[in-house]
């Protein structure tokens, strides 16, 4: 089974942050994994700006966390598509997420609410810890 991991879930899975058990399940069924450099981008954007002040300097432990993953470029498509999805939902990472899954077919794992209810790609969202 193939997973595409938005930021959050990666982000949670490598500092064995709390998560739910039916996510760290189905995460554990996972035989590949895939990432964006998108989601190293906005690790190191949120960190920068303070957003997570519990986590060191992620040049101290991204490369490590990207063992073991398959990195997923957005391609000219699925830039495409996120931009002209016709959707509210305006985080051009999420977004991109989605296109990136709608144009491989790998399945999005994620967290978030307003992806969930969207459609065009292949998702399974879970419930976020505390939410």
């Amino acid at each position: 089974m193939r997973a595409l991991l938005d930021t959050g879930v990666w982000f949670r899975r490598y500092h064995r942050l709390p998560m739910s058990r039916v996510l760290r399940q189905y995460l554990d069924g996972v035989t590949e994994f895939y990432i964006s450099p998108l989601s190293v981008a906005e690790i190191c954007y949120k960190w920068s700006r303070g957003k997570l002040p519990q986590v060191p300097d992620p040049a101290s432990w991204v490369p490590e966390s990207l063992e073991n993953f398959i990195m997923l470029d957005l391609s000219p498509q699925a830039a495409l598509q996120a931009g002209r999805w016709p959707w509210a939902h305006g985080d051009l990472v999420d977004r991109s997420l989605a296109a990136m899954a709608a144009d491989t077919g790998i399945t999005l794992v994620h967290t978030d609410k307003v992806l969930r209810d969207l459609e065009g790609f292949p998702q399974k969202w879970f419930k976020n810890v505390g939410s």
